[in-house]
């Protein structure tokens, strides 16, 4: 089976393909998250991983705005632990370190750590990236923030683990497929949709009390604005429920009555978050 994932080998996305779908698998690195979706659609791989929320950062909108205009599904989701390691090269030692390496969101989600041990920050463009830089240097005055994954690539030390300030931060990933080739047997339990409302007052909050009508939990809900419809937006939102139970269906149907418009994104089993028995 072939991934797709934005990155470089080691990138936190090929993390969470592994997370889902294990060792046996062969990941496909792309530089952009468009390219990860061309190729879904034109089928050069099975299925591609790509981040939509961070619990630090927030949502990553860019690929929310692409399942909307390719004909791609979610298949699943996934719950990655970001887990932040310092590492350098052979025969490095933590008090060596003067500089580390890392994206931005990195090196902020580190600082508390960083400022302990005197280390200066300096951004490059992403975390595996900087693990790759690094090894290349072979320097025992600089390191990288990564993941551990990125230690096992790059033939790296770990000189420290897990040294983000915020111990809960996670991304959460989609799987998706072109949707002829959703795999069978899926176990629907979330749906994803994006919907537009028509102009008129109150348009939102009748859209809204159809979900409680039907007594479907919202678990999220984000508005992005339409580029070719200024001053319009479509809302995506996710509930619990899916499309093979009835209430959901009922209430897609009403929905689509008043909606402008409305896409279905995916309907797929709950992923596991970190404590999840």
């Amino acid at each position: 089976m072939k991934v797709a994932f934005q990155g470089i080998k080691g990138a936190y996305s090929e993390q969470a393909a592994y997370r889902f779908y294990g060792r046996k698998i062969e990941t496909v690195s792309f530089d952009s998250f468009e390219e990860v979706f061309q190729s879904v659609v034109s089928k050069a791989v099975d299925c591609g991983v790509v981040p939509v929320e961070n619990t630090i950062a927030g949502s990553i909108v860019e690929n929310y705005d692409l399942m909307l205009s390719n004909n791609t599904t979610v298949v699943a989701e996934v719950y990655q632990p970001i887990c932040h390691c310092l590492l350098a090269s052979a025969n490095a030692t933590l008090s060596m370190i003067k500089e580390v390496y890392s994206h931005p969101h990195a090196l902020k989600q580190c600082k508390d750590f960083l400022k302990t041990h005197n280390i200066t920050a300096q951004p490059l463009y992403d975390t595996a990236g900087a693990a790759r830089q690094v090894a290349e240097w072979n320097r025992t005055d600089c390191a990288a923030i990564a993941s551990e994954l990125c230690a096992e690539i790059y033939n790296m030390l770990i000189l420290a683990d897990n040294i983000q300030s915020n111990s809960s931060n996670t991304t959460r990933f989609f799987i998706i497929a072109v949707n002829n080739q959703v795999p069978e047997g899926i176990q629907a339990e979330k749906t994803t949709i994006a919907f537009a409302t028509k102009h008129a007052p109150g348009a939102l909050v009748d859209a809204l009390k159809i979900f409680q009508k039907y007594r479907l939990n919202l678990t999220r809900l984000e508005s992005r604005p339409i580029p070719e419809n200024p001053w319009e937006y479509v809302f995506y939102t996710d509930f619990e429920g899916g499309l093979n139970q009835p209430a959901a269906k009922e209430a897609l149907d009403e929905l689509r009555s008043q909606a402008a418009f409305v896409k279905i994104l995916g309907s797929y089993a709950m992923g596991k978050k970190s404590g999840d028995p």
